[in-house]
């Protein structure tokens, strides 16, 4: 039961309420997603009601106090914003109520906080295991994330295949999966992009490698993902932001070090595939021609080395 309905509840079951009472009980229900943004003396303010007023109803709902109360507020809040209209409804009236007309400076602030919260939460061992299995792995990687997470999947499939053989891209074709599956073995590796809403093909296909015994990396929003005792490394990433859709500057930024964590982990006949993978390039007349280093560059770059 979510927390607005069980909030409802109990304010019916107090029975007969005052003048005062009734006119906070109104206003919980019709602001119920502000509460959490909300003190006693706002809500004594919105409502024309003593704080001690408030403070009294709280404690009839069952709250011995005020910050119990809301605690159960942020929980239903936090599920709440996988709720796209409920994301708007809140993004909106918090821009309305900032006055914010630079978007474009607010949105790279939450840019920045995610990335250094991003970067105190991810522990570096974990991180350099990442690379060195994505590196290492005997078998094939694969590589997934559905819904949002799909996009970011392909961008980090499009850097890795490069860079290492036997790369996969699992799709979003729930109907195929069981032949792109089939051949999973213990010496093969996943790598899943898991964020809120988990999706629950990214999860029935973490379960099969787990059956297989595959060893998986999960790159996730929270340490209490539902995959959460399936992964041999776990990197989470802060991803919210000003928009009503979760942020993903933060993952992207994760996914690019880790392409570049794996160099470390790479020999020579990483050049000689990149050449091999430049001249089909070439053939294919792939690119629109421009500015690129030409053959007499890249042999003083390689003099210098």
């Amino acid at each position: 039961m979510s927390q607005a309905k069980e909030l409802n509840q109990r304010i019916r079951a107090l029975g007969q309420l005052t003048p005062s009472e009734s006119k906070i009980a109104d206003y919980f229900s019709r602001n119920y997603w502000n509460l959490v943004f909300e003190n006693t003396t706002s809500i004594s303010d919105n409502t024309g009601v003593s704080k001690a007023t408030v403070v009294r109803f709280i404690s009839k709902l069952g709250y011995n106090r005020f910050s119990a109360f809301i605690e159960d507020l942020r929980k239903d809040f936090v599920e709440g914003q996988g709720s796209l209209p409920i994301r708007y409804y809140l993004k909106k009236k918090l821009l309305a109520s900032e006055g914010e007309k630079d978007v474009l400076g607010h949105s790279f602030s939450h840019i920045t906080k995610n990335l250094q919260n991003t970067h105190a939460r991810i522990d570096q061992d974990q991180f350099w295991e990442a690379a060195r299995l994505i590196a290492r792995t005997q078998g094939a990687v694969f590589i997934t994330g559905q819904r949002s997470s799909y996009a970011l999947a392909y961008l980090f499939y499009n850097m890795i295949h490069r860079i290492r053989p036997a790369c996969n891209l699992i799709g979003s074709q729930t109907a195929s999966l069981p032949d792109r599956l089939i051949d999973v073995g213990s010496d093969d590796l996943l790598f899943a992009i898991f964020r809120h809403p988990y999706a629950k093909t990214t999860l029935r296909i973490a379960q099969h490698f787990e059956r297989c015994g595959a060893p998986i990396i999960l790159l996730t929003d929270s340490a209490f993902n539902p995959l959460q005792n399936q992964a041999c490394v776990q990197l989470e990433v802060n991803t919210e932001g000003v928009s009503i859709f979760t942020s993903s500057a933060a993952v992207v930024a994760v996914l690019e070090s880790l392409n570049t964590a794996v160099l470390k982990f790479c020999d020579d006949t990483l050049y000689q595939r990149l050449e091999k993978s430049e001249a089909l390039y070439n053939d294919f007349e792939v690119f629109c021609p421009g500015k690129s280093l030409n053959a007499e560059r890249i042999a003083k770059l390689k003099r210098k080395d």
